[in-house]
């Protein structure tokens, strides 16, 4: 158990909180297992919470000897994991069938931010099944540059002559069927794996309710303005026949992409808050589903300026616990986090999502 001050120098910890469970090794590797209470009340560890946890490993291919510590040279780096999210119960879906929903050669432009859309037909239709699973299909070396995916439900009226050709989104010469596409039924953002529903939820595909054709929005960031990258990436949705008991939909909630949301330069911590209000989920749950919803897993999402991300709940005016939070969000890490015990939001509630932010290395304002 060791710490390090702000020079760097590493330092043995007085007060030693971690314990070896085992260790072996063969030719190749050396396995280490050991734990530590999460909350240790030493000023020199760091409390393991539901947040991101930045990893920090290092070793030297000897061991220490009596002249101490031996220096890890190039032998070292970094990983995002959120330690504490539960496991998942993975059913195996290796011998399932799937789909592809993936671009073809895009060429991503030379700017920093572009919104690429592309519509696709579901190719599961006339009888009801369950996707269980959905895949990120990241083009090998791109990814930093797919930023996050989204997939939205289309208006079932259309032909299939929207397959035809993608565009960039939001543009004004964007073709007028992508205004049909306002439901999100799936989101994946960078540094996430594939997402895994319950065993017992599943997203509905094949009935006439269901999406027939679907927009899938891609989020390119090419912040080094990199020219000549054509691009592949997409999703895999893997489904089943055997139905599964309740049908998964998504509910957004937080800021809207908007010209009045802006943050000054210079802030270490500027806050805003998303209202999803009682009246808003009264309209949306109360004729439809009065029984309210249950909420099984949440994706916080934001962009480079933002620190912290909480999900609040309120019932009846009181706060509920907090419906999911990351006070160390890490814009390369945006995983599902799935909750320990699903969350009913009823007609009637508020949801707040408050995200905070720091621009203290930038001169001008941040459009959000």
């Amino acid at each position: 158990d060791y710490f390090t001050d702000e020079n760097r120098v590493l330092k043995k910890d007085p007060q030693q909180d971690y314990h070896l469970e085992y260790a072996m090794e063969n030719s190749t590797h050396t396995i280490l297992a050991f734990s530590r209470e999460l909350h240790t009340c030493d000023t020199n560890d760091k409390s393991i919470t539901e947040s991101t946890v930045r990893v920090i490993w290092a070793y030297h291919h000897k061991d220490m000897g009596e002249a101490g510590k031996n220096y890890h040279g190039s032998n070292r780096g970094t990983k995002s994991l959120r330690l504490l999210n539960p496991e998942r119960e993975e059913v195996s879906s290796a011998s399932l069938p799937y789909f592809d929903l993936t671009n073809k050669d895009v060429p991503v432009p030379d700017k920093d931010t572009t919104y690429w859309c592309q519509m696709f037909k579901i190719p599961v239709q006339h009888e009801k099944h369950h996707v269980t699973k959905v895949e990120p299909l990241i083009q090998k070396g791109h990814e930093n540059l797919v930023h996050h995916i989204l997939l939205y439900q289309c208006s079932s009226n259309l032909n299939d002559s929207v397959l035809d050709y993608g565009h960039e989104c939001y543009h004004p010469n964007m073709p007028d069927s992508f205004l049909t596409c306002e439901t999100v039924i799936f989101a994946w953002a960078i540094g996430g794996e594939g997402f895994t529903y319950p065993p017992h939820v599943g997203l509905s595909i094949g009935t006439a309710a269901d999406p027939l054709f679907v927009l899938m929005e891609v989020h390119y960031d090419n912040p080094s303005f990199t020219e000549g990258l054509i691009d592949n990436s997409g999703l895999r949705l893997i489904y089943t026949p055997v139905l599964r008991k309740y049908d998964a939909g998504v509910i957004e909630a937080g800021l809207w992409v908007s010209l009045f949301h802006n943050i000054p330069p210079g802030m270490p911590d500027f806050v805003s808050e998303g209202h999803c209000t009682m009246e808003c989920l009264e309209e949306a749950l109360g004729a439809e589903r009065p029984a309210g919803i249950q909420v099984f897993a949440v994706l916080l999402h934001a962009h480079l300026a933002g620190r912290a991300i909480r999900m609040r709940h309120f019932h009846n005016g009181e706060e509920q616990k907090l419906l999911a939070y990351d006070d160390e969000f890490d814009f390369n890490f945006q995983e599902f986090q799935y909750l320990k015990e699903e969350r009913t939001i009823l007609p009637g509630d508020n949801l707040v999502t408050e995200c905070h932010y720091s621009t203290v290395d930038r001169i001008r304002m941040t459009w959000v």
